[in-house]
C-alpha cells in the first residue's frame, strides 16, 4: 500500500476554511496555514485569521484516481495543484519536510509575511531555537536582520519570518 503524501488543493477565494472543515469532516488530514491580521472597520478593529496562501490548502492522503474524485467533489475545491494529465501519479506531491517546516513556522511565536515568489539561495537547516529543524533560505535584509523563508515550490510561494542570530546555526540541508 502506498504511503500518504501531502498535496496542494486550489480552492475558491476566501473559501479555504470552509473547504478545510468539509475535508476534515470526510476524514482527510488537512493543513491550512493561517496568519492573524488586525483589520479596521468604521466601527471596530478586530484580529482576523486569513489563509497564508490565499486560494490553497494542503491535504495528506494516499492518492488514487478514486481519492482525487472524492477531493474534487468538495464544493469549494477547484483542482489539485500540479496535476499531471495522463500520468498515473495524478498530481505532484509536496515533500513531508517542506510541510513540516511550514507547520513549525506557523506555530512559532514569530510574525509571518507571505512571499509571492520563490527566493533563490542555499537551503539551510536551522539547528537551534524555536525554528529548530526548519529547512529554508536565509535572506539578509539591508538593516542587518536575517529572515528565514520557507518555500513551497509547487505553489511558487513561501513565507518569511524573523530569525534571531542566536537561533541560526547553519547546517547543510539534505537534498
Amino acid at each position: 500500500m502506498m504511503a500518504a503524501r501531502w498535496f496542494a488543493l486550489a480552492v475558491h477565494a476566501r473559501q479555504e476554511k470552509g473547504a478545510a472543515a468539509e475535508l476534515a469532516a470526510h476524514g482527510v488530514e488537512v493543513f491550512l496555514p493561517l496568519k492573524v491580521e488586525r483589520r479596521a472597520w468604521s466601527d471596530r478593529v478586530q484580529n482576523v485569521e486569513l489563509a497564508l496562501f490565499p486560494g490553497y490548502l494542503f491535504v495528506r492522503v494516499t492518492m488514487s484516481a478514486a481519492r482525487r474524485v472524492e477531493l474534487l467533489q468538495v464544493h469549494q475545491v477547484i483542482d489539485l495543484v500540479g496535476r499531471l494529465p495522463g500520468d498515473e501519479r495524478i498530481a505532484r506531491s509536496i515533500p513531508d519536510q517542506d510541510i513540516s517546516s511550514l507547520q513549525t513556522v506557523v506555530a512559532s511565536p514569530y510574525n509571518l509575511d507571505p512571499v509571492e515568489r520563490l527566493v533563490p539561495g542555499k537551503t539551510i537547516l536551522v539547528a537551534a531555537g524555536p525554528l529548530k529543524g526548519v529547512r529554508g533560505i536565509v535572506v539578509h535584509e539591508p538593516n542587518g536582520k536575517r529572515r528565514l523563508v520557507v518555500q513551497i515550490e509547487l505553489l511558487g510561494r513561501g513565507v518569511a519570518t524573523e530569525l534571531a542570530a542566536a537561533d541560526l546555526v547553519e547546517a547543510p540541508a539534505e537534498p
